[in-house]
């Protein structure tokens, strides 16, 4: 299945794209490493809520376009149940995404796929800390801002990226100025490339100094 999703990213502006199953969860990625799978798995079944939701209202919905500030999400449930969204670009190629989209249907109603599940990391049991939750209004202001620069360093993906780190930093303990070099630190592991590092500390300096001086 993976060969059908990989003829996608042909298409100027694409980044990548999943298939979802709302049982089976995860069947496909070619997304970067970043995009852990059972974040993917969420998506995909948000994805199908809205689709579904979509059809009660508009029976010819075909295609679903969420727009962010450095990214756009394109999906189209393929078969009842199993939905594929494409991470962009703002830039990308909606007309030549949209035909890619309907070859692949076509490929994939006609069962020329397989259908294995994705392997998910083993993920710990217990309730995980959603971004914001118990962030103090500054601070909150804060982490939008450096979420947003890292759009800078990241492209379309820093909001995923951005977002995972956060949830983790806030499970380890208090969301506190105090360790936001933590935070930090975390976040230059997933950008992992010195020079883009330097230039995302460049950055936030302003933001961080600001904060400190209230």
């Amino acid at each position: 299945m993976i060969n059908l999703i990989d003829e996608l990213k042909v298409v100027p502006g694409v980044v990548g794209a999943c298939i979802v199953n709302d049982e089976d969860g995860l069947l496909a990625t070619n997304l970067p490493a970043i995009f852990k799978p059972e974040r993917l798995t969420v998506v995909g079944q948000h994805l199908l809520k809205l689709s579904r939701s979509g059809h009660s209202c508009f029976p010819d919905l075909t295609d679903m376009t969420l727009n962010y500030d450095e990214s756009v999400v394109v999906a189209r449930e393929l078969v009842d149940g199993t939905v594929l969204f494409a991470i962009c670009d703002p830039s990308f190629n909606y007309n030549l995404l949209t035909m890619s989209f309907n070859l692949l249907q076509e490929e994939f109603k006609e069962g020329n796929h397989s259908q294995e599940p994705v392997a998910a990391p083993s993920v710990a049991e217990g309730p995980a800390a959603s971004p914001g939750s118990g962030v103090s209004a500054d601070l909150q202001e804060l982490l939008d801002e450096m979420k947003s620069l890292l759009g800078k360093i990241l492209g379309p993906m820093a909001a995923f990226v951005f977002d995972d780190v956060v949830e983790v930093w806030q499970g380890q303990g208090a969301a506190d100025f105090s360790r936001i070099e933590d935070l930090i630190s975390s976040i230059n592991q997933e950008i992992d490339d010195p020079e883009k590092v330097d230039n995302y500390r460049r950055l936030i300096a302003p933001l961080l100094n600001n904060f400190q001086k209230g």
